[in-house]
Formats: structure tokens, sequence, C-alpha cells
């Protein structure tokens, strides 16, 4: 009888996650905060039986009941102890690394912006002759249509911030595949290659330039990265010293804190405005499906096309640099863009 309750409260302990979580997952997180699709539940057969327990395994993980409350209760814990995310976790694959002072940074699968900073991916020579190829020939493309390209690399956050990195994980070197893309393009093309880390790291000190919680650059940031167009374009470099800038608010979380499921307590983030910058200029803003489209009575009567990453939300502020600035993600529409619009200049954010 002792072994068949004991087995009884055994069964009951491994089913009543699943079944309480379908009663209770619309009342509490159960989204997908890892940006990525979840794995699809696998069909067995007896064709797909070598991949059926990997697609599986996968799939469990992905729709695990209670996972962001599981993610949450751990990185609980590990605040508590005081422990960020070891050089272990990150080879075993944790989308976020979490650093000093609580600083988190992405560690994506398919992302490169972390082995960027490690310096361990650099470029084969063909690689770097093959991109800078697709360049080179867009740019001809583009020079019969009378559009100027200019390519522009937004650095990551572990790049400006290194400082805030677990001390378990420490580069190979100080060289990365950005660095060596960028000056290859420099030595082997006439393509205008901007490239935000220099510029990033003189103004650090003046002011936050990336989200705390977010893989992201703030406004600050953001305006720094403006002004690389604008010292091309026009000559001139604007400063943060130049410019003012406020708190707009003192509760900001970011994308990674969700991913951990803790937006709702790393939540003490600052979002910055900039002011003073071209306040005789008057824009006008509105949305053109999910383009961002500007017009001004900027000096420069120029039309600027910019394809953008999640970057480009801080770029914004280059509304008042030129007369039509339109920034899109939309690469189905790249060629009619480039009709219709006739842009004088074509910016490649990435």
């Amino acid at each position: 009888m002792k072994n068949k309750l004991v087995f009884v409260l055994f069964l009951m302990m491994l089913t009543a996650p699943a079944i309480t979580f379908l009663f209770l997952k619309d009342y509490i997180d159960s989204e997908n905060h890892e940006n990525r699709v979840f794995a699809e539940k696998p069909q067995f057969s007896i064709e797909a039986l070598p991949s059926f327990p990997q697609q599986f395994d996968d799939w469990f993980n992905d729709y695990l009941p209670y996972k962001n409350q599981l993610v949450m209760a751990n990185t609980m814990k590990n605040d508590f102890l005081g422990v960020g995310t070891t050089a272990m976790e990150y080879m075993t694959g944790s989308m976020v690394i979490k650093g000093k002072d609580n600083w988190l940074f992405y560690n994506a699968e398919k992302q490169q912006s972390f082995n960027d900073y490690l310096c361990n991916n650099l470029y084969e020579e063909a690689e770097l002759a093959e991109i800078a190829e697709g360049y080179v020939k867009l740019q001809k493309k583009l020079k019969e249509l009378g559009i100027e390209l200019v390519v522009f690399y937004a650095a990551n956050k572990e790049q400006i911030y290194p400082e805030y990195m677990p001390s378990s994980i420490v580069p190979v070197g100080t060289y990365s595949r950005t660095d060596q893309l960028v000056d290859y393009m420099h030595a082997n093309t006439d393509i205008p290659t901007l490239y935000t880390k220099e510029a990033l790291l003189k103004e650090k000190e003046k002011g936050q330039l990336f989200y705390k919680y977010d893989t992201h650059w703030n406004n600050l940031g953001g305006f720094v990265g403006g002004q690389l167009l604008n010292e091309y374009f026009h000559g001139e470099y604007v400063s943060l010293d130049d410019v003012s800038y406020k708190v707009v608010s003192t509760d900001v979380s970011g994308d990674l804190a969700s991913i951990l499921s803790m937006g709702n307590i790393y939540n003490d983030d600052t979002e910055w405005e900039v002011t003073g910058y071209k306040e005789d200029v008057t824009v006008k803003a509105g949305m053109d499906g999910d383009d961002f489209v500007f017009t001004s009575d900027a000096k420069d009567k120029r039309k600027l096309l910019m394809y953008r990453d999640s970057f480009g939300y801080a770029l914004m502020g280059i509304a008042k640099d030129y007369a039509q600035v339109r920034i899109s993600r939309n690469t189905d529409a790249f060629a009619a863009y480039c009709k219709e619009m006739q842009p004088d200049i074509l910016v490649l954010e990435m």
C-alpha cells in the first residue's frame, strides 16, 4: 500500500505542471520572448526517426510548461548568489549573458555579434572578397540610377562596454571580424563605409549610450551614430557636448530582460531624449506601412533612403539633416523605392 501511494504521488508530481498549465497559461506570462520562432512539433515517421529525438527535444524545451517562470526563478537564484554568466553557460548556448552590475548582453546562436567580441571568427580572404564584390555590384547598379551607396556598421554593445562583461569570458584578441571587414572595404573599394565603434568609445564617458537590459543603443548612442552620416555628408560632427539631453523615463527594461522573464524586475534603466540639435529645422513625421517617413526644411535638399536593422530605431534624428528620409526594412520594395522615390543616397545600416 505504501509503495502504491508513493507511486501515485510521484505520478502526480510529474503530471501536475502540464495539467495545471493548461488552465493557467492564459493568466501568466507564457509568451515567446526569445526573438526567434519556436520549434514545430515533429511528426513521427520511420523516415524521420534519426532526427526525431532532437526535434522532439527542441519542441519540448520550447513549450515546457512554466518555462518563463522557471527561467525567472533561475535568474533570481543567480542574483541572490551573486552569480553571473559563466564561460560554460556561454559555451552551452545561453541566449543572454549576464555581466557585471546586471548588464545584459545578447548571445544568439545564429548571430555573430558575441563571437565578434571574442575575436574568434575572423573572415577568410575569400569571404572578404565575396562580401566586397557584392557591395561593388550594388554600388554600380545604384550609380546608374544616380544613387550614392553608403555602408553603415553599428557597433554592438559588448564592443563599447566590455568592462561590464563577465570576467570569465575573455576575448582571444582585439581585432574583430567587423574591424577586419571595414578595413578591407576601405582598402579594396571606394564605397563609403562608416563604423560607429570609435565614435561611441569616445563619447561613452558623456552618457550611457546603450540600454542596460536591451541589445540596442539608446537615443544617445543613435545620435552619435547619426553624426557619422552628418560628418560624411556635411563635414560637421556634433558631439554630445554640443547638445542637451534629458531623462524622460527611469523605469526602462528591455528585450534581454524579457528573454530572462525578468522584465518586471530589471526595469530601472534610463531613457534619454536629445534636444538642442538643429532646432530651426521643422520635421514632419509619418508612417507608410512599417516604414518611417520624414520630410523637413533641412538645408540639404537630398532624399535619403535607409535600410535598417533593429538598431535603426534610434537613428530617426537624421530626419533633421535631409529634406526627405525613408527608413525601411521592406526589402521586397527595394527596387520600387529606388524607382519611385529616386533617392540621392542609400544607406545600408547593419
